[in-house]
């Protein structure tokens, strides 16, 4: 069953063919809340906003368009109300740690953890540079790597041609490329996408 018709069944009454729509992109909302809003627990509240909103608003969804794209601009439009909320509670959470940091003796690290806090610094320091970017840039960054989407499909959400999506695809990995410098790159694929 395709996008459509699980929409067309839902709103004919069968509420469990939106199961159809949720384990079809759920996890792909789940990569792009996760990679915007950087905590698993606000990605998951997050996800279930949208897939309630989705759900309410699906009479006003127009089946000669992408059900993802759609999907998703409702996903951009939450996220940055929570991204928002999210990012004043970060600030104020590195200060706290940076107060205690201070005054705690520093114990050393194993080196399984130690590679695991590299790693997420690593990422933590893509997520930062990205949250950078002019939203023209950020938004289908976001939409492309972290949610998954093609070129079409993020084109659609944003309400561009593939050819706009395209460069600002392009002159965001530039300016990333500045931002991280060149060791900072990933070298190997982005998770979000297959």
């Amino acid at each position: 069953m395709d996008d459509a018709e699980a929409v067309r069944r839902v709103l004919a009454g069968d509420d469990g063919a939106f199961r159809v729509l949720v384990d079809r992109h759920g996890n792909g909302l789940h990569r792009f809340c996760r990679a915007r809003l950087g905590n698993d627990d606000d990605a998951e509240d997050a996800v279930q906003d949208v897939l309630v909103r989705a759900f309410r608003s699906l009479g006003r969804y127009d089946p000669g368009r992408s059900f993802a794209a759609w999907l998703f601009a409702i996903a951009a439009n939450r996220v940055k109300t929570r991204y928002r909320a999210r990012f004043m509670e970060l600030r104020l959470a590195e200060r706290a740690q940076a107060e205690r940091s201070a005054e705690e003796p520093v114990l050393a690290l194993e080196s399984g953890v130690e590679f695991q806090a590299l790693d997420r610094m690593a990422a933590e320091e893509l997520r930062a540079a990205v949250g950078t970017l002019a939203a023209d840039r950020r938004v289908p960054v976001e939409l492309y790597y972290f949610a998954g989407l093609s070129v079409a499909e993020t084109a659609a959400a944003l309400g561009l041609g593939t050819e706009a999506v395209k460069s600002r695809l392009f002159r965001a990995r530039k300016e990333l490329a500045s931002i991280l410098g060149e060791t900072g790159q990933p070298t190997e694929p982005m998770k979000g996408r297959s």
